[in-house]
Order: C-alpha cells, then structure tokens, then sequence
C-alpha cells in the first residue's frame, strides 16, 4: 500500500509539519495534506451504515468525516473495529436527524446512532485549549468547547489517529503528520506528550495498547513522559484503567503490550501484584513461560477465538500463584484448599478493589484456579476424579480448560491432561445465570 511503502515515490506529506499544541511555538495557519484514498483502500470496505451517517449530515448542509482508528486501520490494511464520525453538527442537531440516537457524556457530549444492534459514535469537532492556562491541575473533566476541523484534528491523542476521511471527496485529509508516521510506524502525539498525559493520563495506555497491537515504536520522548507522568495514572477512573487492560490483551498485543507496561513501570501501579513476581522471577523458568502464555494468547486471538477476561486475568495472576494451583514440578505437592483459598483471597482482592474487578470475574478466577488442580493432576483416583468429573457440566469449564491451554503451551507440559480434557468441553457450555435470591417466607408464629 502506498502510503506504508517507505520506498514509494510518491509524496506522502508534503508543505511543512505543523506546530502542535503544547509545543510553545506560534500557531499557523493549518495546511492540510489531502492525499486520494483510491488506490490505499476500497469504498465497500467502510461501514455501509456510517456512510449513510455522512451522507444525510452532508446532505442537511453539515460537514462530516470519518475519523480516528477506522481511518488509520483502513491504511494499514486491517479491518476496523468501530468507525468514529466527527462533524460540525452540534449534539442535538445530529440527534434531530436520527430517531436512533441519543445524547451521552459528561466531560464531552457525544451521539450514539444505532443500527440493528450496532453503535456508531458522532462527535462534533472540538475547539482547541491552552493547556498550560489555568490551574496547576492539567486533568480534562469538562471539554464542550465545539471548534473546526483542523483544531479538533490537535485535539486528539496521537498523529495515525488525527486523520480525516472526507467521504466525498475520496481522500484522506491529514493536519498533525499522521500519513508520515503510519509509513515510518511510529506512534507520537500531537503536541507535547508530558502535557498529553497530564491531561488524561489513560492515554499513556492507550499508547502502549497501539504500540503492543500494531508493532509501532514509540517515540522516544513519548516512552519518557510515560516514565515520568506514569504516577497520574492514579488519577484515572478504574473503570477506564480496567477497560484498558482488557481491550491491550485482547487485541493481539497482549505479550509486546505487557512488555511495555512492565518496562515503562506503569504495571507496578496497576498490578503491583504481578509486577513483584516478575521482579522475584527475572531469568527463572516461570517467569519465561509467563510470556509465552501472553503469546499463546495472542496466537488465539489472531484464530479469531475471543479470550474471556477471566482467562485473561487468570493468565496474570498465575504467576504469583505458581506452585500454588498449578504444581511447580511434575510430582511436586500443592497446599490444601483452605491455604489455597487464603492466598487466592489476599491476592485478588486488593487487585479487584483497586481496579473494580466485578464480584462475578473474581469468583470466576478462584473457579478456574481451584480446577487447575484436578486439570494438570497426571493421575486422579476414587473422590477427586468424581469430584473432576463433575466439573465439566459447570458453565465455567470450558474456560478453565482455556487457561490450561494456554499454561500447556507455555510450559511444555500437561499435553496429555489437556489432549484429555478438551474432549470434555461440551459442544454448548451452559450459559452463567446468577440466582435470585429466595423470597420464601417465613412461617408466622401464631
């Protein structure tokens, strides 16, 4: 593809980079680079609902382009996960226009537009701030200030998400130096990256959920305002930290994601529980096959097999729990339940306290974890291989069975056990449904 191709002859960017937010230097005038979309993608590879967006909001007299990461997957020749529209349309004209829609946000008024299940998300294009006015505090909580093209364009995160698809005109409108960036597969944001971070400093996972899913370098300054901005991590909503971690592990860069948490120092924040782990087992066997499980992760995922955060996180925590639940050894003892019950609680509860793990995910964990001791036992006899027996009718086996999957693949072992019980898994696990709770009453005394 020609705007990937470093050895095309064709120029990408062309007029000279702008200044940028944050960078201290005079504001001009913005001189976009407008570069023909025929020969980079195909028109019937956008969402035919998106287009229908566009084309009623230009057709109602407004401007309305793609934007973000379907525009930067549709250069690199992936499939876009959700296709983003921003516009010049307020929030309640574009909701006048669409009976499928309504209003969200708080800090910056957004419209979903629904079809048959699916969401698309129309922003208006936002105004550009001074960053370094106003309180010491940088961190964005309200951002209502509605602008034009170019200043919402510096107004996002990083260069490949700053670009445009003008719909109409078939061609890809860049104002921040994306197009050259996607060709030299470096990730920069568009401004100074320590004001960036300061602002929301969930974008400090996001850069390494784009570097770990695309195989993009970060910048260097980049990679340092990590270091020295990591503490507001702090400041985040769990929620969004949670998500996070979530959509970096499953999106096909879980290993070179986990990689650079770990360097940049921000897991020792967010699980600081894993981290001291990896610090105890630097060059041992475990901590080797630690990795290898993020790349068996990473291998389903590309199999287009959605991995469930329960085995996600399971694949985290069984590293502190080696020994524990899964044996260290062929042959080595593991502790009785009720130790393996204490040390799971005093493990997962800070963790899902601190990052609002749900009841449901961390009850899922300790299943998953206790099964791993009839799952990897090479011999089972009398009670426990009943007891084992009985777990694959649970609707949280074929999970457990995953986890085991993975661990077998990054440690070499357990081949027959898994060959074994992946015969097990039944073809329609039985969906988990929580009970309500009993409403008998009480017999009155008389």
């Amino acid at each position: 593809m020609p705007v990937l191709d470093s050895t095309s002859a064709k120029p990408l960017i062309g007029g000279r980079r702008q200044s940028l937010p944050g960078h201290g230097h005079e504001e001009r005038l913005p001189e976009p680079v407008c570069f023909p979309s025929g020969d980079l993608f195909s028109a019937e590879d956008l969402d035919h609902d998106a287009v229908k967006v566009i084309n009623r909001l230009t057709y109602s007299g407004y401007t309305a382009y793609l934007v973000g990461g379907c525009v930067r997957d549709l250069l690199l020749g992936l499939v876009p996960k959700d296709f983003d529209i921003a516009t010049d349309a307020r929030p309640r004209q574009v909701k006048r226009l669409f009976r499928n829609s309504r209003i969200i946000g708080r800090r910056f008024r957004l419209v979903h537009i629904t079809f048959a299940g699916k969401v698309l998300e129309v922003s208006t294009f936002r105004a550009l701030r001074d960053p370094l006015q106003g309180t010491e505090d940088l961190l964005i909580l309200q951002d209502n200030v509605f602008g034009k093209p170019h200043e919402d364009a510096r107004r996002r995160d990083f260069t490949i998400n700053g670009l445009f698809y003008d719909l109409q005109r078939r061609q890809v409108i860049d104002y921040v130096g994306g197009l050259e960036d996607l060709r030299r597969r470096i990730l920069r944001t568009i401004g100074n990256p320590w004001v960036r971070f300061r602002e929301d400093p969930v974008r400090m996972m996001r850069a390494i959920k784009f570097a770990g899913r695309l195989g993009f370098r970060l910048a260097d300054d980049l990679y340092q305002a990590i270091i020295d901005c990591r503490e507001d991590i702090r400041k985040a909503a769990p929620p969004r930290l949670l998500e996070e971690i979530l959509r970096l592990m499953q999106m096909g860069g879980a290993h070179r994601s986990l990689r650079l948490l770990y360097k940049t120092g921000l897991l020792h924040i967010l699980l600081p529980e894993v981290a001291r782990a990896l610090d105890a087992r630097v060059g041992a066997r475990e901590d080797a096959s630690f990795w290898a499980s993020l790349r068996e992760i990473d291998r389903i995922s590309a199999s287009g097999v959605r991995v469930p955060s329960t085995v996600l996180f399971g694949t985290l925590f069984i590293l502190p729990l080696h020994g524990v639940v899964i044996p260290a050894a062929p042959g080595a003892e593991l502790p009785r339940f009720p130790e393996v019950d204490r040390m799971m609680e005093d493990l997962l509860r800070p963790a899902a306290l601190r990052l609002r793990i749900s009841r449901r995910d961390v009850a899922g964990m300790k299943q998953i974890f206790r099964a791993q001791r009839y799952l990897t036992a090479s011999q089972l006899k009398g009670r426990q291989k009943r007891r084992a027996m009985g777990m694959v009718s649970r609707p949280w086996f074929p999970e457990a069975v995953m986890l085991l999957r993975i661990l077998s693949a990054a440690e070499g072992r357990f081949a027959r056990e898994l060959a074994f019980w992946s015969e097990q898994v039944p073809d329609s696990p039985r969906p988990f449904i929580r009970k309500p709770p009993s409403r008998r009453r009480r017999a009155r005394v008389s």
